[in-house]
C-alpha cells in the first residue's frame, strides 16, 4: 500500500500526469513534521509499559547508540559508495537511523505473529522510541555542516533537551489523561479529537520550551495509554488507523518530491547503500548492541531483519533540503530507494523470516490468547478468540440465548471483513469469531464444548 501511495505521489508531480509541480522543501518538512507527530503518538499510545520495563535496556540502547552506531556505518557506505565527506554522510546516516514505527507495528499486528518473547516488545519499544534520537542526530549534523555549533555545545544541548522532553511529555500525559477521564461530551467520536488536538499541543509546547518535541509527544502518549483512560481502546484504534493516513500522507509526499528524472544519476549507488544498511549495517548494529544480552543468534537476526526505514527517515530528509545543504538532493534520492525497498523487502519478507529464523511460537490455536490485543491487561480476564464453525450449535441463536455466565463476554463479534459490537439480540452466523474475555479457562472450554465453538 505504501509502495502505491509512492508512485501515485511521483504520478501526480510535474514529471507525471498529473503535472503537479511541487518542489517546495519548507512545507514538506512542515507537513512531515505535522504526519511524525501523530505516528510517534499513536506509537506510544498502543506501547505497553508492563512489556516494554521487560526489555528496556536492550531497547534503549538499540535507539540510542544503535542509532549512533547506525548513522557511523553509513557514513562509511557513504563515503565508499556515494563520495561524500564525513558529516555529509553522517547526515545521510542520522535520516535513515530510526526504523518506522508505524510499518513495524502494523506488520506484525495484521499477521496475528506469536513472535517469542521478548521480540514483539523489543521491537515495538526499539521502532517506536529511536526517532527522538535521530531527529537530534539530525540536526547536529545539520548545524555541524553549516558551521553553527561545535560537538561540545550541541552534546550539552543534547542531554537538556531530551531530559526537558521526557520530563515534560510525561507531565502533559498525566495532564491529558486525568483531563479525558473528566470531561464530558456528547458524542463518542468527538474523543478521539480531543486526543488528537493534546498530541498537537503537547508537541508543539515541549518544543516552545526546548525539549524534544518527539520524544515529548511519545512519553505523553505512552502515559496515556498506560493509565486507566475512558474509552482507551477506541482511542488506541483511531490513533492506529489515524497514524497509518501520517504514513501515507508522507509517501506521497516523497512521491511528488522526487523528480524521475534525477533519479537515474543515483540509483545504482543508493540501492547499494540501501543494500548494504539492510545486509550488512543493520545486523552488525544489532549484534553489537545485544552482545551483552543472551538473546539466541537467530532471534538477533530476525530484529536485524526487522529494521524498517520510512516516514520518519523521509521527514528528516526534507529537513537538509529545506537548510539549503550541499547534496541534499542526493541525500534524499537515496532515501528514497532506501525507503522503496525496505518496505518491499523487509516489509514483505518480515513473516516468513519469522518462520525461517524459527521465531513464530507455538500456541494452542484452538484457544488462543492474542499476544498483540489491544490493552489486555484492563480487562478482567484474558481475551480468546472462538470461532462458531458450520455444525456449531451457536449459529442461528442469539447472544441472549446463549445465557453466558457473567464470568464470560462477548466483547467483539468479526464477521468476514467487518466487526460486530454485540447486543442480546445480535445472531450468530456461520465461521463469527468471538472475541471473549474469560476469567476461568475451565468455564471457557466447557462452552467451547457445549456449543461445539472451535
Amino acid at each position: 500500500m505504501l509502495v502505491f501511495f509512492i508512485f501515485a505521489g511521483m504520478l501526480m508531480g510535474s514529471e507525471g500526469i498529473g503535472g503537479v509541480y511541487f518542489d517546495d522543501a519548507a512545507a514538506a518538512s512542515t507537513i512531515g513534521n505535522f504526519a511524525l507527530c501523530y505516528i510517534i503518538f499513536a506509537g506510544g499510545m498502543a506501547t505497553s509499559w508492563r512489556s516494554a520495563k521487560e526489555v528496556l535496556l536492550p531497547g534503549v540502547l538499540l535507539s540510542t547508540a544503535g542509532v549512533l552506531l547506525t548513522a557511523l556505518l553509513v557514513a562509511a557506505a557513504a563515503r565508499l559508495l556515494l563520495g561524500m565527506t564525513f558529516l555529509h554522510g553522517m547526515l545521510l546516516g542520522s535520516v535513515v537511523s530510526c526504523t518506522d514505527a508505524a510499518s513495524v507495528f502494523s506488520i506484525l499486528r495484521s499477521n496475528n505473529m506469536n513472535l517469542r518473547p521478548p521480540l514483539a516488545p523489543l521491537l515495538e519499544l526499539e521502532s517506536s522510541s529511536n526517532d527522538p534520537a535521530a531527529y537530534m542526530l539530525t540536526v547536529m549534523m545539520i548545524s555541524l555542516i553549516k558551521s553553527e555549533s561545535g560537538p561540545a555545545g550541541f552534546a550539552v544541548t543534547f542531554v537538556l533537551q531530551m531530559g526537558a522532553g521526557a520530563a515534560l511529555g510525561a507531565a502533559f500525559g498525566f495532564a491529558g489523561a486525568w483531563i479525558i477521564n473528566r470531561i464530558r461530551l456528547n458524542s463518542d467520536g468527538l474523543y478521539p479529537v480531543v486526543a488528537a488536538a493534546m498530541a498537537a499541543l503537547v508537541f508543539s509546547a515541549v518544543q516552545l520550551l526546548h525539549g524534544n518535541g518527539l520524544l515529548g509527544v511519545y512519553i505523553a502518549a505512552m502515559v496515556m495509554g498506560n493509565v486507566k483512560l475512558v474509552r482507551k481502546t477506541s482511542l488506541v484504534r483511531f490513533f492506529d488507523g489515524f497514524s497509518w493516513l501520517m504514513q501515507i500522507l508522507v509517501f506521497v509526499t516523497l512521491g511528488l518530491l522526487v523528480f524521475p528524472s534525477h533519479l537515474r544519476a543515483v540509483w545504482l549507488q543508493a540501492l547499494a547503500v540501501s543494500a548494504v544498511l539492510m545486509f550488512l549495517i543493520r545486523p552488525a548494529v544489532v549484534f553489537l548492541t545485544l552482545q551483552r544480552f543472551r538473546y539466541p543468534a537467530k532471534a538477533k537476526l530476525f530484529v536485524s531483519w526487522v529494521g524498517l526505514r520510512g516516514a520518519s527517515s523521509i521527514v528528516f530528509a526534507t529537513y537538509a533540503l529545506r537548510e539549503g545543504i550541499s547534496d541534499a538532493d542526493v541525500m534524499f534520492d537515496t532515501v528514497f530507494f532506501i525507503s522503496l525497498s525496505s518496505v518491499i523487502i523487509q516489509g514483505s519478507l518480515l513473516k516468513p523470516a519469522a518462520y525461517l529464523l524459527g521465531q513464530i511460537e507455538d500456541v494452542d490455536k484452538t484457544l488462543v490468547s492474542r499476544s498483540f490485543t489491544d490493552y489486555e491487561e484492563d480487562i478482567e480476564g484474558k481475551l480468546y478468540e472462538l470461532r462458531a464453525a458450520k455444525d456449531s450449535r451457536a449459529v442461528g441463536m442469539t447472544v441472549s440465548d446463549m445465557k453466558f455466565p457473567d464470568s464470560v463476554r462477548i466483547m467483539i463479534i468479526k464477521r468476514g471483513e467487518s466487526t460486530i459490537a454485540p447486543t442480546g439480540q445480535t445472531q450468530i452466523a456461520e465461521d463469527d469469531v468471538l472475541m471473549v474475555t474469560a476469567a476461568d479457562t475451565d468455564v471457557l472450554l466447557s462452552l467451547k464444548e457445549r456449543f461445539g465453538l472451535a
